[in-house]
């Protein structure tokens, strides 16, 4: 497979924090220049005007990047100028990234951020928190990426940082591309690709086309994946982007390579080696070796793979790159076994495989697996055989769920729905029958009874009916009881459907209504576009509400109709559910001025369902918001006890007697007490955490006291 991932990555990562466009940078790096050559004095003038000429160089030289980054931390660090240092620390840390330097990338990063935290700046956490992922990213450290990331993404959007918004969604997009996930990162490339368009930043708009042709290459679709392929590359050509034109040669031959086209993926391959050589990019060039030697290896020419195989490792090592390590061995070792060297080229095989599934990257684990079953296959060894052929099906089916997992869910959602429907016209189908039935059933007890006393006289005849009236009864006992099941299974349906349509229509109708009406206003020019900007927050809060309203009822009625379903328990970042759901929850609360904070470690885990766990916490903030007062604060909070993790909420609001704590998770109840704005509620919130957290093998704790506030605690286990 040619290794697009970290291509992919340097795509979306090179351009994360500057928006100006290389063409442009020449110009600009001369006039700075000029300016800095008539500036003599040693002040803070100087240090911002050698962190311009540092980014300036971003685009063209790592190395004069570095140059003047160091010159502007030590004079800002003479200085005692915070800001200086925190802006140069930003860029060390990308012009060590861009050397292959990641570890000395982290401790810059690192140190900016600890100076951020401590000088309570908000706007550089986020650029910083991405230098920090980027080197994460490039060691293989993909769990750590996506914490940073998700961290970069909080910080950007409270600081109304829109580029660096765009660019987070991006880079958290290329993380789920890495990991095999191409629907959830197409969703969150095109949320990026739309931010990056308003602000008409024509890097960043080619870095998210790109990407997007990746994904459309992973999925089969040629057409599409060149299309977007070329309208980046027709960008960057024109912005002479030489970083990003490697990118999209380098998708380029991944399509030639799907289609077997080996000599023009050779082609687009070699011409983007030439351009890493001259920016003197050193894990490009590494990236394209090892491309290229794949591509010889399948042409057969196995020489010339092994020696760009041998140059990739000896780099890859050199850069700490632990994917780039083991694809070189896959590649190696699949050289020796067809040069005859079976099992020393198996063992290579193997260990690259181990190494792959540990870093989590699906694709190329099932096309390593895939090749190991076969070659055992070849030499009539089975047994490794079939055990390889299990790993490559059990990835192919992987991928496969993860790419229509979200449509199953709607479609399964639909189905249940229409299956209960059908379900309740069969019942009253069958009640109506039973009706009938024990009206014929009476009459012929009548018939029987008159006849019993017609042959009272019989005495055979007398016992015989006697008989056939025992056994009437017993059947019609029996019918009795199969129409009261029928009719419980009716009601239950029954009230589902009044539950459903009770909430649906008292808590929807006033938000929709409100809308609807707003914006017909707004068409008719009875209000202008102005006033429409002052109600924009509230109908922004109103949609919010319906948006859970409708999760909880979808997950509350998936429940009732379909009773206990396996969960899909996974190993979950308990920071990354915090960051995401106070960015969901932010206009909410800023509309109250609640504070909304957390404290959750970068490393603290539990395992549950995901999609469970974000349901709960949404859930519990936002009640959080409901019933605490304006101006007052929400956190969230997170520690690791014992074998367990708990997470709890805690609000400064109207808090809870103990008579109100006592109803708590018994049940859903439409008159639900309203908030301290007036919002109105279900209770069906609070009843789906409780039994979301028992399916999860955990506990809820709910503390409260009148007037103070309350605290909901969970404990979720943190080992399988």
């Amino acid at each position: 497979m040619i290794r697009i991932t970290g291509l992919t990555a340097l795509a979306v990562i090179i351009c994360i924090i500057y928006t100006s466009v290389p063409a442009k940078a020449q110009s600009k790096t001369d006039s700075f220049l000029r300016v800095l050559s008539a500036h003599a004095k040693e002040d803070t003038t100087t240090a911002l005007l050698h962190i311009e000429l540092a980014k300036h160089h971003f685009y063209s030289n790592a190395d004069s990047q570095h140059y003047y980054a160091s010159k502007a931390l030590k004079l800002s660090e003479k200085l005692q100028y915070s800001n200086g240092i925190i802006l140069s620390m930003e860029e060390m840390g990308s012009s060590n990234f861009l050397r292959g330097k990641y570890d000395s990338a982290i401790h810059f990063a690192t140190q900016g951020l600890q100076l951020c935290y401590t000088t309570n700046d908000l706007k550089n956490r986020s650029p910083l928190h991405n230098n920090i992922a980027n080197a994460k990213f490039r060691k293989g450290k993909y769990a750590e990426a996506m914490t940073n990331y998700d961290s970069s993404l909080h910080y950007a959007t409270i600081t109304d940082n829109t580029a660096m918004t765009g660019k987070a969604l991006s880079n958290i997009a290329n993380v789920y591309y890495t990991m095999g996930s191409y629907t959830k990162a197409l969703e969150y490339y095109l949320k990026g690709l739309k931010i990056q368009e308003q602000s008409n930043n024509s890097v960043a708009i080619a870095s998210d086309v790109s990407n997007i042709a990746n994904v459309y290459m992973r999925l089969g679709d040629y057409k599409n994946a060149a299309k977007y392929n070329n309208r980046g590359l027709s960008i960057n050509r024109k912005a002479n982007a030489r970083n990003y034109i490697i990118g999209n040669l380098t998708t380029a031959a991944m399509i030639f390579n799907e289609q077997q086209q080996y000599d023009a993926a050779l082609a687009s391959l070699n011409e983007a080696l030439q351009i890493a050589n001259a920016v003197g990019n050193e894990f490009l060039q590494t990236l394209l070796k090892g491309n290229m030697a794949e591509m010889y290896l399948k042409k057969g020419e196995y020489d010339k793979s092994l020696a760009l195989y041998t140059e990739a490792k000896a780099a890859s090592e050199k850069m700490q790159d632990d994917e780039g390590i083991a694809i070189a061995n896959a590649g190696i070792g699949e050289i020796r076994y067809r040069k005859g060297e079976h099992q020393a080229g198996l063992a290579g095989m193997v260990n690259a495989l181990q190494t792959i599934q540990q870093l989590g990257i699906k694709e190329q684990a099932r096309d390593i697996a895939g090749k190991l079953a076969g070659f055992y296959e070849q030499l009539n060894d089975y047994k490794n055989a079939y055990h390889y052929y299990k790993i490559n099906h059990a990835y192919r089916d992987s991928l496969q769920k993860t790419k229509t997992h979200d449509e199953a869910q709607q479609l399964l959602f639909n189905y249940e729905i229409e299956k209960k429907e059908t379900e309740i016209a069969l019942l009253e189908k069958d009640k109506a029958l039973a009706a009938a039935r024990n009206n014929t059933q009476n009459l012929l007890l009548l018939g029987a009874l008159g006849a019993i006393i017609l042959s009272a006289i019989i005495a055979f005849m007398f016992f015989r009916n006697a008989s056939r009236e025992r056994k009437r009864q017993r059947e019609l006992q029996k019918q009795k009881e199969e129409i009261e099941c029928q009719a419980n299974k009716l009601k239950e349906l029954n009230d589902i459907k009044d539950v459903t349509f009770s909430v649906l229509s008292h808590d929807l109708r006033s938000p929709v209504n409100a809308l609807t009406g707003t914006m017909m206003m707004l068409d008719e020019k009875l209000m202008t576009p102005e006033e429409f900007s002052m109600h924009k927050d509230e109908l922004n809060n109103k949609l919010q509400s319906v948006s859970l309203l409708l999760e909880n009822m979808l997950y509350w009625a998936q429940s009732r109709m379909k009773g206990e379903h396996a969960l899909d328990i996974e190993k979950l970042n308990i920071k990354r559910k915090a960051l995401k759901t106070m960015a969901m929850l932010k206009d909410a609360a800023a509309q109250k001025n609640i504070n909304l904070t957390h404290n959750v470690a970068e490393d603290l885990y539990a395992y549950g369902d995901a999609n469970q766990v974000n349901i709960i916490l949404r859930n519990l903030v936002s009640n959080a918001i409901k019933f605490t007062p304006d101006g007052g604060s929400v956190s969230i909070n997170g520690f690791a006890s014992g074998n367990t993790t708990q997470i709890s909420v805690t609000d400064t609001g109207v808090g809870m007697t103990d008579e109100q704590l006592s109803k708590l998770f018994r049940g859903l109840s439409i008159e639900s007490t309203k908030g301290t704005g007036g919002e109105k509620g279900t209770g069906l919130g609070l009843q789906l955490c409780y039994e979301f957290i028992q399916q999860n093998g955990g506990e809820i704790v709910v503390t409260s006291t009148p007037g103070k506030g309350s605290t909901f605690t969970i404990t979720l286990p943190n080992t399988i």
